[in-house]
């Protein structure tokens, strides 16, 4: 077939024409890439949650903010009247009482294995007796090697008694006899399924209350039982103190300094906060007290007081009063944010 130079030319134009099509669209793909890549890179906006009313800093969230967040409101309730007083306390570190407790083992077992030797070597001197005044069917030397024997024995037994009476003694006289080596509680102590938390009694302290709530670094918080009066006084705190037992899986660790809720046995009416609806900012307590219209609002509250069960007792609010109860960090964490300015503000 003969190209033409007409056919040519229809050639030439129609790879003009696509040519200049296809550079059309490469520029709209280019302008729709730049547009797309400018909305990613634009901030997304966020919904203002923090304004400023009658002189007040409030935040106002939605309901789906609020449960998404895991913020919960309730109303405060009064106190029942108890009270409690912080006091020092630490975990014993009981290296030395597992030491003595197994010395009282090894003593325990070496008396029961001497016991055994001693009962049998008697049993053969007295037949060996029996034998040497039959008729002398028994030899003077052997009668006398099993009179040594047995007191050998005897002597081994007393050995072991010795050791374990001491080992006992050493315990009760440096732990009290609540902590006595071979008892459960003991074992429990030494296996470190319990802890050992010795409590500085406040002065002027009645007797010390049946348990205690404990509180470590970390907000590690755990139920102490009593056991008694401890039988060492801590250099560090002058006065008497009482043992308490620990879950060994609180958290907290022998050496560790805590603190114990002393119960005074005082009443002081007032309103209950728990600890998760208390924030700590610029030196002092707040709590999230929401108002009518759903805002939230921070008020100071005092904390000097506690109740047996940890929560605090204040009197800055009165009871009725509708709080966050959990979640009020992440409410302050909202609250600072606004107060935070952004990169643009500087420019």
């Amino acid at each position: 077939m003969t190209i033409t130079p007409r056919l040519r030319m229809i050639f030439a134009v129609a790879i003009g024409i696509g040519l200049i099509a296809a550079a059309i669209w490469a520029i709209g793909a280019a302008r729709t890439e730049a547009s797309a890549e400018a909305d990613r890179e634009r901030p997304v906006a966020t919904p203002q949650r923090v304004f400023t009313d009658d002189g007040q800093t409030v935040l106002r969230l939605d309901a789906a903010t609020l449960a998404r967040s895991g913020i919960v409101t309730g109303r405060l309730a009064a106190s029942d009247g108890a009270t409690t007083v912080p006091v020092f306390a630490t975990v014993v570190d009981t290296a030395r009482l597992t030491d003595l407790a197994n010395a009282w083992a090894v003593g325990a077992a070496q008396v029961s294995a001497a016991r055994a030797r001693a009962s049998a070597s008697k049993a053969s001197l007295v037949r060996t007796r029996l034998l040497y005044a039959d008729a002398q069917n028994a030899s003077l030397a052997q009668l006398q090697a099993a009179q040594a024997t047995y007191a050998a024995d005897q002597a081994g037994a007393n050995a072991a008694q010795v050791q374990a009476a001491t080992a006992l003694a050493s315990a009760r006289q440096e732990f009290g006899p609540a902590l006595t080596p071979g008892s459960a509680l003991v074992d429990a102590i030494v296996s470190r399924r319990s802890l050992l938390l010795q409590v500085a009694l406040p002065p002027g302290a009645g007797a010390p209350p049946p348990t205690m709530l404990v509180e470590g670094d970390g907000g590690v918080r755990a139920s102490a039982r009593l056991i008694g009066a401890a039988a060492r006084v801590d250099p560090r705190v002058p006065g008497r103190g009482a043992y308490y037992i620990l879950p060994g899986s609180s958290g907290l660790v022998p050496g560790m300094s805590v603190t114990a809720q002393f119960a005074t046995g005082s009443r002081a009416q007032g309103t209950t906060v728990p600890a998760s609806a208390i924030v700590s900012w610029q030196g002092r307590n707040w709590i999230y007290r929401r108002r009518p219209d759903g805002a939230f609002v921070r008020v100071p509250v005092s904390t000097e007081q506690r109740d047996p069960a940890g929560s605090y007792v204040v009197h800055d609010v009165p009871p009725g009063t509708p709080a966050a109860i959990r979640g009020a960090q992440l409410l302050l964490s909202e609250e600072l944010k606004s107060q935070t300015p952004t990169e643009s503000d500087g420019d």
